[in-house]
């Protein structure tokens, strides 16, 4: 299901907060500083535990690349919205430009 233009600028307002907020911040750099440890204490012989590790620091990265994602997609929302409002035009050309992508 697509989401309208604003509910995009609100997401992505609501994942700037979360990536400005300092206890999230340090809570990403403890879990990456937790996955790493275990990974470089891991004995090679521990392929699955090896795996775990790894999969524990790709999670990380990707929950803050997903918020940085959403923060990008909710300006270029927002982008979208300003332009619409300043354009002067009526609500069937804007429609028609809506469904045609011109």
């Amino acid at each position: 299901m697509s989401k309208s233009d604003h509910q995009l600028a609100h997401l992505g307002a609501e994942a700037a907060q979360v990536l400005s907020n300092p206890a999230f911040s340090e809570a990403l750099r403890l879990m990456r500083e937790s996955a790493y440890t275990t990974f470089k204490r891991m004995p090679i012989k521990d392929a699955e535990g090896l795996v775990l590790a790894a999969q524990a620091a790709r999670l990380t990265d990707a929950v803050e690349s997903t918020l940085r994602g959403m923060l990008q997609a909710g300006k270029m929302a927002q982008s979208r919205i300003d332009l619409n409002s300043a354009r002067s035009e009526s609500k069937l050309r804007r429609g028609m430009r809506a469904v045609t992508g011109r």
